[in-house]
């Protein structure tokens, strides 16, 4: 059944893209087609991963890397990690995201603060409405000391790293040029990878938790772009057909 929904979701999108193809410079031919390509990408990771948690395929992997990391892990790891982990929780990105959406307005990147604004609250929002439908429990393979409620599946520090450090990291190095650019795309890449192994040392998401996680807030942009696309190939065929009655 999701299978078949994400099937028609994108079918739908490739129709729009058909559609506004002999409309668009080269350009952004590729950059759509590329685009494109992303998000069929995101989706068939998520579909696949999703279906493998169902179908209880992926237990024996997620048992097995979980307790590798709680049997091989240093315990000087545990304040950093800990550390990771709570720049995941909203009552510490929400206040960030308030005062960075602030900081890019001002700036007049209006364009990056609703992108950032609208990735991070969608995907939280999106992860709260999938672990109450999945409702998958915590693993309980070894006590690190820490505890989490709610339940695992998928992680919601995982979605907020990519939907809030990953895309602010993407946005500030759009604006950014030359060296400093990397290297906040290379900080980006690893506090989103951080936070996600945070969850897996501490033991309360399992790995595909994680990846789920990961794949969540991208997953959410896609369906945001794809209504987006949507308004703009029927407002511009709107208006054409209103220009080519009104001669």
């Amino acid at each position: 059944m999701l299978e078949t929904i994400l099937g028609r979701v994108l079918d739908g999108y490739r129709g729009m893209v058909q559609a506004l193809a002999g409309r668009l410079t080269l350009a952004a031919a590729v950059w759509l087609a590329v685009g494109l390509a992303s998000s069929v990408f995101v989706v068939w990771a998520f579909a696949e991963v999703t279906e493998g948690v169902i179908e209880g395929e992926s237990r024996r992997f997620d048992r097995a890397v979980l307790l590798w990391i709680g049997a091989n892990s240093p315990g000087w790891l545990d304040g950093p990690m800990r550390f990771f982990t709570a720049l995941g929780y909203y009552r510490v990105v929400l206040p960030l995201l308030a005062v960075t959406t602030l900081g890019f307005y001002i700036a007049n990147w209006r364009l990056s603060a609703v992108v950032l604004l609208v990735s991070t609250a969608g995907g939280a929002v999106l992860t709260m409405v999938l672990k109450a439908v999945f409702r998958r429990a915590r693993p309980e393979l070894f006590d690190s000391g820490y505890t989490a409620s709610f339940y695992s599946f998928p992680s919601g520090h995982a979605t907020v790293a990519v939907g809030f450090y990953g895309a602010l990291a993407l946005m500030l190095a759009y604006h950014l040029r030359g060296g400093l650019r990397w290297a906040v795309v290379v900080l980006g890449a690893a506090v989103v990878l951080l936070i996600g192994f945070s969850r897996l040392y501490l033991g309360v998401h399992y790995p595909t938790d994680v990846l789920a996680g990961f794949l969540a807030a991208p997953l959410w942009l896609v369906s945001v772009g794809t209504v987006y696309v949507l308004w703009i190939s029927i407002r511009g065929f709107r208006t054409a057909e209103w220009r080519r009655k009104g001669r």
